[in-house]
């Protein structure tokens, strides 16, 4: 093994940005077309303004060509066809680094479906097939987690949460002490900050990429409380927690109630947003917090265009743009 394996800030220079169309109806009951087209558009929000070729995986020949009619041909998009299960390859799909010659490498994860929860097929191969396609040397991580459950500030700062990864559905027994040891042993890992949980009705446990995201070195995104936003409770411990690690804490607006197509309630946030090249793709829900959010993220991502995107058909079916986005870091 060729030393710690450094994983970028996402705001580091990116090579190729990874996704996945969504082709399982039975994942998407009512409204997979609608998710389709959420994935269409952020491919081209980040091949286009976000100058950064995206590699999308494709199941067979008809899921390649819906995602082509949906994208349109003037886009920089590679279809790949490969074997996957859902879009959300951030959870299914290596976090890539790099070792200390400079080579890539994917730090991968056991992993068993969110804690049981959605078990589809090839999600738990993905990230060895794409290893093994791009040459990577692969970290393997003895311990059941996903990719959204861990944010870092690519100079060894790390933040996750209590609530998913010491988990009993992923980890029965695991201890902060013995996770700290286990990462630090593969990434170079100087702190890992601990946050007790993440949002109500996320099916993820409390993934940190819905809830804290790192902007810069020692700052971090988090949201702000309001009497009508939801889990106003976790989102002050969140910002409290993160402000008494010593981190510059920007809070952006919580979105109100936000609901399914069937009134379903869903954990809309505005953390998920992923940072491509030249631009900052965030969801969007329609409501007057947009704005707000949206001229937060261009503040403090000078230099990026910010492109706010609606988010409600993709967050039906699981997540959002983080989610549904792994990007491959440019060599150092």
């Amino acid at each position: 093994m060729n030393g710690a394996l450094r994983i970028p800030a996402e705001w580091e220079r990116h090579d190729a940005c990874w996704l996945a169309f969504p082709y399982i109806a039975n994942e998407w009951p009512g409204h997979l077309e609608r998710g389709q087209r959420a994935i269409a558009e952020l491919c081209r929000a980040i091949a286009g303004p976000g100058s950064e070729p995206v590699r999308l995986l494709v199941k067979d020949e008809q899921v390649e060509r819906t995602a082509r009619e949906q994208i349109g041909d003037d886009a920089d998009v590679d279809y790949i066809r490969a074997d996957y299960g859902d879009c959300w390859v951030r959870d299914t799909a290596p976090l890539f680094g790099h070792t200390e010659s400079g080579s890539l490498a994917g730090l991968r994860f056991s992993f068993n479906c969110w804690g049981g929860k959605f078990e589809i097929p090839f999600d738990d191969t993905l990230g060895s097939w794409l290893t093994d396609r791009l040459g990577a040397e692969e970290r393997h991580l003895p311990m059941t987690l996903e990719g959204g459950a861990l944010e870092f500030d690519g100079q060894g700062t790390f933040i996750t949460t209590v609530s998913c990864v010491l988990n009993n559905n992923r980890n029965p027994g695991l201890t902060r002490a013995a996770f700290e040891d286990a990462l630090g042993a593969h990434v170079a890992l100087k702190r890992l900050i601990w946050l007790d949980e993440g949002l109500e009705h996320d099916h993820t446990d409390g993934h940190v990429d819905m809830v804290a995201r790192y902007v810069a070195k020692d700052t971090v995104l988090c949201m702000a409380p309001s009497p009508s936003a939801p889990n106003a409770r976790v989102l002050a411990t969140i910002a409290r927690d993160l402000a008494q690690s010593g981190l510059r804490v920007v809070q952006l607006p919580a979105p109100p109630p936000v609901r399914d197509h069937d009134g379903a309630p869903l954990p809309a946030t505005y953390c998920n947003f992923y940072v491509a090249n030249r631009a900052v793709i965030v969801p969007t829900y329609g409501v007057p917090e947009d704005e707000r959010a949206l001229s937060i993220i261009t503040e403090v991502f000078p230099g990026r265009e910010t492109i706010g995107l609606p988010a409600l058909d993709l967050l039906c079916g699981g997540g959002a743009f983080h989610c549904a986005t792994q990007p491959q870091p440019a060599a150092p």
